[in-house]
């Protein structure tokens, strides 16, 4: 697998968005991240920060359906 080229912003963009998951849901946040961008061919700042806030929705609206349903 190859690996991503991200610029030191698009790398801080994405470790700030990390900050809002879950501790236990950061592995997943990375893998799925990094799924989504392997999928485009030019990597802008604003991808990276839409892709990255994505997937910050989806896995804490998840984990918050989750923990209400227990």
């Amino acid at each position: 697998m190859t690996p991503l080229r991200l610029t030191g912003p698009q790398l801080r963009e994405v470790h700030q968005a990390a900050q809002t998951v879950p501790w236990e849901l950061r592995g997943l946040y990375l893998e799925r991240v990094a799924a989504e961008l392997r999928g485009h061919q030019e990597l802008g700042d604003g991808l990276v920060h839409r892709v990255a806030y994505q997937v910050v929705r989806e896995i804490t609206w998840t984990a918050g359906r989750m923990a209400v349903e227990i």
